[in-house]
């Protein structure tokens, strides 16, 4: 006889703690984050019976099978889910619906800068030749783990574009300050580019040439008008990473218009466009510097001297309008320096 009401008893106790557990379980909601547009799929070990959401303009449920659901987040807020299932269990969540994570937009300095040859040791560059300089390291274009090409060269340049990074450890504007201050250095210009994370940016110091494009049958021609870009033109594609470097797939393009070499098209001189391009990725971190020099190749720099009006190109005019520069006693550097810029939170 007391054997059994021990027995009943503790049956009796068993049930009281499976019953609080219950009720505990149920007055402590699991925590669900749903992010705004997105959805969310929520499996169950039982069939679902029913399900509620407190504020349907934050969030809404689609039962898709008998033990799946699929949430929907409509706004950003909190709201609560009950879900109850034919075991006659509870479930309760604390919904978040939450704007998805703001994308970085990273500022892009870029400096064109004419410095004395005799004081590129300054930036950590000696003699500027076919290949990549990282620091004092000289790297064949041709074994370089990016990409280069020569497009559309009809006069068999063949070269790769002289091009060269380096990241040098100083603190480079003062240096620029200190050149420019003793009249060996020379900013051209001084664009700043904003753009997000993992988008383009690109950056013409050049012109555009009006070539004239012929169409139709004899006797009934029309000519129409499209322009051609020349120059330097640059590409950049920052990416930021989770260590906080910045990774930049950078392209460097050359082209220039050649009249000698032109072809003459119902009374138009119609240029050939010669053009070399390099193309290659580096991290850096925020404030360091990629310097790119050695664009402009001799045959270059004479082809783009003889372009009409060349003192209102920007950055190229004020380049060709120094002694320094034509007499070879000065070269053209391009410093491209990235700065992480936070968005406004969305709320």
């Amino acid at each position: 006889m007391y054997y059994h009401q021990v027995v009943v008893m503790r049956r009796y106790l068993i049930a009281i703690m499976l019953a609080a557990a219950q009720v505990f379980a149920a007055s402590a909601p699991d925590h669900l984050t749903v992010y705004l547009g997105q959805s969310h799929v929520m499996d169950f070990d039982a069939a679902i019976r029913r399900v509620s959401i407190a504020n349907t303009d934050i969030a809404d449920a689609s039962v898709t099978s008998s033990t799946q659901m699929l949430l929907n987040g409509k706004a950003a807020g909190v709201t609560s889910l009950v879900v109850w299932d034919e075991q006659d269990r509870v479930h309760q969540f604390r919904l978040t619906v939450q704007a998805e994570r703001c994308r970085h937009q990273v500022m892009l300095q870029v400096r064109f800068v004419e410095v004395n040859k005799n004081n590129l040791k300054e930036f950590g560059v000696d003699a500027l030749k076919n290949g990549l300089h990282v620091g004092s390291e000289l790297v064949d274009m041709a074994s370089f783990a990016g990409k280069v090409s020569a497009p559309s060269d009809p006069l068999g340049l063949g070269e790769a574009v002289d091009f060269f990074v380096n990241i040098p450890t100083q603190n480079v504007s003062a240096i620029i300050k200190a050149l420019e201050e003793k009249n060996l250095l020379t900013v051209l210009a001084k664009p700043n580019l904003c753009v997000m994370d993992g988008t383009e940016a690109s950056f013409l110091a050049g012109g555009r040439f009006p070539v004239p494009i012929v169409s139709g049958s004899a006797g009934m021609q029309t000519v129409t008008i499209q322009f051609e870009e020349y120059g330097i033109k640059l590409f950049f594609t920052p990416t930021v990473l989770d260590s906080g470097l910045v990774n930049i797939k950078v392209t460097a393009e050359v082209s220039s218009l050649d009249f000698e070499n032109g072809v003459l098209l119902s009374g138009f001189r119609i240029p050939n466009i010669n053009a070399r391009r390099a193309e290659s990725r580096v991290e850096l971190r925020e404030n360091q510097y990629l310097i790119i020099g050695g664009l402009m190749s001799n045959e270059t720099a004479k082809t783009i001297s003889k372009i009409p009006l060349l003192g209102s190109i920007p950055v190229l005019g004020k380049l060709f309008s120094s002694h320094r520069y034509v007499n070879k006693e000065s070269e053209l550097l391009i410093m491209v320096s990235p700065q992480i810029v936070e968005a406004m939170q969305l709320p």
